[in-house]
């Protein structure tokens, strides 16, 4: 086979890119907002601080070491610049819905039929208030135009940046409860379904929008890796809940599930990818297992 510097290039870029999303972490955000407000800070001080606190958190450093390790210096700044904007943009969004309701795409998700519609709605709702399907876009029209673009387009090519795709939004599987409030688990409670129901609407809503990113793409690989990585994410979901930001990228899960997540979404895109189809099989058993069996976890949480 011979080596193609521009796909090298490319996927370095993509692969960059995604290092960086993590630097969109809000440090202050740890802080609870009202606490924020009583400190004697002018609005110069706060514009200070909000730029400082880029520095806060080890994941800059890391990204940056990372970068000159595997690529040159310059590539390195470059990228670090792009995080600096990704943070910025993630302080601007969380407050754009507000003052410009018409670009909130939460308004624009239609009724859905069904006894669960409800619920898969406001979950979608939920799901793009927060920054990982916008990291993973970026992504996808990464893809198209590399299979636009492309003398000749690699079928593992396609594979891998499917899996890169739910690799961004991975997270957000190990969080599905992350932006709900005690009220609404007040809400399930005095709902008539079953915890695997609440379950299956989170999950539903979060297939719908990867399906949209990684059709394009290779969307069995890519459906492949989303069942392991809701099957893994069920755990820390009902178990180890993390509350979120809004207009923040998801954090805060267990590394070592993570880790995991990690290893079942690659080797059961990879094995539909490149072996046979059918391994769709044991990941939708393995997927259904852990449904049924965190849902009446979920059942015993509530009560």
């Amino acid at each position: 086979m011979v080596y193609q510097p521009q796909s090298g290039e490319f996927f370095g870029v993509v692969a960059g890119l995604l290092l960086l999303f993590p630097l969109s972490t809000d440090p202050l955000a740890k802080i609870p907002a009202d606490r924020l407000q009583l400190w004697p800070l002018s609005p110069r001080d706060r514009l200070l601080l909000r730029a400082a606190s880029i520095w806060f958190s080890p994941i800059p450093w890391v990204t940056v070491a990372l970068l000159v390790w595997t690529a040159k210096p310059t590539l390195a700044l470059a990228f670090l610049g792009a995080g600096i904007v990704f943070y910025g943009l993630g302080s601007v969004f969380s407050s754009l819905p507000e003052r410009m309701p018409r670009w909130n795409l939460a308004r624009y998700i239609p009724e859905l039929p069904g006894p669960l519609g409800g619920l898969i709605r406001k979950n979608i709702r939920e799901l793009l208030t927060v920054l990982d399907p916008y990291a993973a876009l970026i992504l996808t029209i990464s893809g198209i135009l590399y299979r636009s673009l492309s003398a000749q387009v690699e079928p593992d090519a396609l594979m891998m940046l499917s899996l890169l795709i739910v690799l961004a939004m991975s997270t957000y599987a190990l969080c599905l409860f992350g932006l709900d409030t005690d009220s609404s688990f007040t809400r399930y409670r005095l709902l008539p379904l079953r915890g695997w129901q609440i379950l299956l609407a989170k999950d539903v809503a979060y297939l719908l929008v990867l399906a949209i990113l990684i059709l394009p793409l290779a969307p069995l690989a890519g459906f492949a890796a989303a069942l392991m990585a809701l099957a893994v994410g069920h755990k820390s979901s009902v178990e180890q809940p993390v509350p979120q930001n809004r207009w923040r990228f998801t954090g805060g899960a267990n590394i070592s599930v993570g880790l995991v997540q990690i290893f079942l979404m690659f080797s059961a895109g990879t094995m539909v990818g490149r072996t046979s189809q059918l391994v769709l099989l044991p990941c939708l058993a393995i997927y259904a297992g852990s449904l049924w069996w965190y849902g009446r976890r979920l059942e015993r949480v509530e009560n």
